[in-house]
């Protein structure tokens, strides 16, 4: 193989300089969007279901019932509840409601006498009664929505 002269050697230093330069620019473009694209895909299974398997509310009974003019709260009983089930509770209940109340808390205990709860739900009518209610802690996309928090010290 014949020798380069030192200014073909210099000019392929900067062509090489270059191609690495700029030429992996859209390499990397194309690396990241296959990535992109790969995690969009994968999002969209539709052989999954995009929600977990609805658990059917389990008997309760209400107890310490409080209702005022625009508020009220009320306690289920459910005894040995999984928190999956004191959700489902919370959400059956709250179907009762109605339009009068803007805050309704709804607690889950396993009995009547427990003083710590499974899970609590906090269903807010609307964007101003959460405003009014919460200071605007309690955010949703649709309206009424119930604030849930699960502690189960017993789980």
């Amino acid at each position: 193989m014949p020798a380069i002269s030192p200014e073909q050697a210099a000019r392929r230093r900067s062509t090489n300089k270059k191609i690495l330069k700029f030429g992996c620019l859209p390499l990397g473009v194309i690396l990241v969007l296959v990535i992109v694209l790969a995690a969009v895909g994968s999002n969209q299974d539709d052989d999954k279901p995009t929600k977990e398997a609805a658990v059917d509310a389990p008997a309760y009974t209400v107890a310490n019932k409080q209702e005022k003019t625009k508020t009220g709260s009320a306690d289920l009983v459910i005894p040995d509840v999984t928190v999956d089930q004191a959700k489902a509770a919370i959400e059956d209940y709250a179907q009762t409601i109605g339009d009068r109340f803007q805050d309704y808390a709804i607690t889950v205990v396993r009995s009547d006498k427990d003083k710590v709860y499974v899970c609590s739900g906090r269903w807010i009518r609307d964007e101003q009664a959460a405003e009014l209610y919460t200071g605007g802690k309690v955010k949703a996309d649709s309206w009424p929505t119930i604030d849930m928090n699960c502690p189960d010290p017993k789980g």
